[in-house]
């Protein structure tokens, strides 16, 4: 009869466990692809465009040096024109691009569907691209990864509320 009581209260803490689990597994997958809303209205709605042969060599988005086929989102700031690029090809390829007007100087970041940061380069116009620490460039990239993640949750389609 002791068994059977240990086991009645132990069973309840490992449900519960179990169900905590799941819950953070619900979570994380969620908030690992937070990209994903965006992506899959770009998908749909955004126009047609290409990446620029060399930037495409440069981050490795393609192994030889020819325009990338991409689906484009673009804001407008002023004179910083940004721009959310998913790969055709390969929709976990993001190119995200912060072309500041004014100095002719853009910013551009590799990442993944998930908002994993693969590479970043800094280039000015005519200029050869200079390849950025992942260090270095986290702190930027991580104001323009929120920022697409707040334009993905209002745009329409994207299956954000």
């Amino acid at each position: 009869m002791g068994k059977k009581i240990i086991r009645e209260h132990t069973g309840k803490p490992v449900w519960w466990v179990v169900m905590l689990a799941m819950a953070a597994i619900v979570s994380a997958h969620s908030a690992t692809r937070p990209l994903q809303g965006l992506i899959d209205a770009v998908m749909r709605n955004g126009p047609d465009s290409q990446l620029p042969a060399h930037l495409s060599v440069v981050l490795g988005v393609s192994p030889v040096e020819r325009t990338t086929a991409v689906k484009q989102a673009v804001i407008r700031d002023g004179s910083i024109v940004r721009t959310f690029n998913v790969c055709a090809a390969n929709h976990g390829n993001v190119v995200m691009l912060t072309y500041d007007e004014h100095s002719q100087s853009t910013k551009a970041y590799l990442t993944s569907a998930a908002g994993s940061l693969r590479k970043a380069v800094y280039y000015q116009a005519g200029a050869a691209a200079n390849e950025r620490s992942l260090a270095d460039a986290r702190g930027d990239y991580a104001a323009e990864r929120a920022l697409w993640t707040a334009f993905g949750k209002k745009a329409p389609g994207s299956g954000a509320k």
